[in-house]
């Protein structure tokens, strides 16, 4: 149905492996990096469990930071594969492993990594699809729609804007004042985020899905963070 999607095929694909925004491939970055995404393996266990993980399945979080998502994840399920750009960010995921034989780790990003075959059950991606280009995102999306299962389910969290063009600097400006005042990102930070990264629409986020062929199965807006429950049908 599709042409395989597959870095280096093309010379004009993009580099996934790219930092933009802030670089987390500092170690001070890493270091923070749960206090101020408020990180918590007992929510990461209720959501998995929200979203169906059972012991059976293999899944893949894509974007996954320190690794207390996956960890949780691999202690609920049959094989987990933790992705990430960042190889700083891996070997703090790969610290906190605690030996879990069936949680496996790839240096890549939405347009590198591998899938097994016949594909994951679920897949997870928090707070990391912004750092591509739109065009870029729906790439990333038809590749992960691809690596599922029929039947296979994403979770996609990250900053969406439902607001009109005409009202973005406000909504802009004022998560920007809520990042410094409730986190411990400044507010030098969270305008680079508007400026050099590319949060999107949450109307965008939802016709790359369903262009790529999933079926939204769950919207839930929260202020400017957005997140979609999406299914490859079977």
């Amino acid at each position: 149905m599709m042409t395989p999607l597959t870095p280096n095929t093309y010379d004009w694909w993009y580099d996934d492996a790219r930092q933009i925004g802030l670089d987390f491939e500092d170690e001070r970055e890493v270091a923070t990096y749960d206090a101020r995404q408020g990180g918590s393996a007992d929510r990461d266990r209720a959501l998995l469990s929200d979203l169906g993980l059972k012991p059976h399945m293999t899944m893949a979080d894509i974007g996954c930071g320190t690794g207390i998502l996956a960890r949780e994840a691999a202690r609920m399920c049959r094989s987990v594969v933790a992705i990430d750009v960042s190889a700083a960010m891996l070997a703090a995921a790969q610290a906190r492993a605690e030996g879990l034989p069936n949680l496996n780790f790839q240096r890549a990003g939405f347009l590198s990594f591998e899938a097994p075959d016949p594909g994951f059950d679920l897949v997870t991606a928090k707070n990391a699809l912004h750092h591509l280009p739109d065009f870029w995102k729906a790439m990333a999306l038809a590749r992960i729609y691809a690596a599922l299962k029929p039947g296979g389910r994403l979770y996609l969290r990250d900053v969406m804007f439902t607001e009109a063009p005409g009202d973005l600097a406000q909504a802009a400006e004022g998560w920007i004042v809520w990042l410094s005042e409730n986190t411990g990102y400044s507010r030098a930070e969270g305008a680079c985020h508007i400026r050099e990264e590319y949060s999107t629409f949450a109307w965008a986020i939802a016709r790359m899905l369903t262009d790529c062929g999933f079926e939204i199965v769950e919207h839930v807006q929260e202020g400017v963070y957005g997140s979609f429950v999406a299914e490859r049908p079977s």
